[in-house]
């Protein structure tokens, strides 16, 4: 079995767990405490679940507007040729991006609007416009980032915004589905005066900031793009690169601005469900914990119902299967495989102390349960103090290690 099939093996099986509390919480009767409050948590397992898919982010602006430099920044690799003289990308393509040998985030790279001559790469669509829906057929994108060069935005834009609305029109037909647009400006280091980013100097900070006004207020003009366009973020996305395909940012030649700001717009406006695939492709600590606290809270909440078991001992391989979950999970956030062998490295190389854990949940599920009209109640509590320090446990490991090196293709 391939690590790929494990993973989608370990999904069902959870999926399948997830599904099956939820069918004995609906069954309990109205009256229950806390009914819907684990209903809502079951159903935010699931989506959490089914959201392990890769996000799926479109690219699109015109020739020459740094898309693929953009590309490049936000994975902090060189995923996409960048071109410095005949466009490079031709047949718009979705790109994989692979952390630890995971699926993890899809970019669409696409031919440059207005392009003067043809593209350096092969392309069957006789046009952009043609070539974006070919791929867009193959997978629906779910957040749309409209790049313009800062000095381009009162430059011939209006053509840019009427092929981004027919894209947007096509979407909504095939799909049924209102995509959130980000407007990126890139460049603005080049506005005058040029070499300077914002803090850095004053009149700087006042031009690229009209800009981004301007570039949304053409955006949201247009009555077919009005109500999908969220924000517009200001960026520099030069970077230098090791050679090679997937090299990795020379260390003293990082010159991003503004790229950690556009992914967190990009998580907050993209469905719940795949807004850990964003964090975790991102290594943005704060949305990978507030993903992962999301998490222990709902398991904690589920060990704690299903410890309530008249049953001794029949409540440990539920509790188990939950606290494996959730582990996995964890370490997914952090880059790692979702698979069974994730949880046995947290536990060889980072459950400090948590042995004790795993033993105070069976002498409480056993023996608390003989104490008559308190046994469940104590073995509740246990089993929810328990997974919440293993949870807490999880967080700390997984969540402040260095990162493995990623790949694309």
């Amino acid at each position: 079995m391939t690590a790929f099939q494990e993973n989608d093996e370990t999904l069902s099986r959870n999926e399948f767990l997830a599904t099956e509390l939820l069918k004995i919480v609906n069954s309990l009767p109205g009256f229950f405490p806390l009914k819907n409050e684990l209903q809502e948590k079951l159903d935010n397992l699931r989506s959490v679940l089914q959201g392990l898919r890769p996000a799926r982010v479109m690219v699109i602006g015109r020739s020459r507007s740094g898309k693929s430099s953009l590309i490049n920044a936000i994975c902090g690799l060189k995923v996409a040729e960048v071109s410095h003289g005949v466009p490079e990308t031709g047949m718009a393509e979705w790109k994989k991006y692979y952390h630890n040998g995971s699926d993890l985030l899809h970019i669409l790279d696409t031919r440059g609007f207005q392009e003067k001559i043809a593209p350096r790469q092969y392309d069957s669509a006789k046009t952009p416009y043609e070539s974006i829906m070919q791929a867009v057929k193959k997978e629906c994108p779910d957040v749309i980032l409209f790049v313009c060069k800062a000095e381009d935005v009162y430059v011939a834009s209006q053509e840019d915004l009427n092929i981004c609305e027919l894209i947007v029109g096509e979407i909504k037909k095939l799909y049924r589905r209102d995509l959130p647009i980000i407007g990126v400006l890139t460049k603005c280091d080049q506005l005058s005066p040029p070499g300077f980013l914002l803090t850095d100097n004053e009149r700087n900070n006042i031009n690229v900031q009209e800009h981004v006004k301007s570039f949304f207020a053409f955006l949201r003009e247009r009555e077919g793009l009005r109500r999908h366009v969220k924000e517009v973020l200001p960026t520099v996305t030069y970077a230098q690169y090791e050679d090679g395909r997937n090299g990795l940012i020379l260390p003293d030649k990082d010159y991003r601005w503004n790229i950690t700001e556009l992914v967190e717009t990009m998580i907050k406006y993209t469905p719940s469900e795949i807004r850990g695939s964003l964090a975790r492709m991102a290594h943005i600590k704060k949305f990978q914990s507030h993903v992962a606290i999301t998490v222990v809270i709902a398991c904690t909440a589920l060990c704690s119902f299903v410890s309530i078991n008249p049953i001794p001992g029949a409540a440990i391989p539920v509790v188990a299967t939950i606290q494996t979950f959730m582990v996995m999970y964890i370490g997914w956030l952090s880059g790692r495989e979702f698979s069974d062998q994730t949880v046995k490295d947290f536990f060889v190389n980072g459950a400090v102390g948590l042995g004790a854990n795993a033993g105070m949940i069976g002498i409480a599920d056993i023996a608390l349960k003989f104490i008559p009209g308190f046994g469940s109640l104590l073995a509740s509590g246990a089993g929810a103090i328990a997974t919440k320090g293993l949870g807490d446990a999880a967080i700390a490991y997984f969540l402040t290690l260095p990162e493995p090196r990623n790949t694309a293709s």
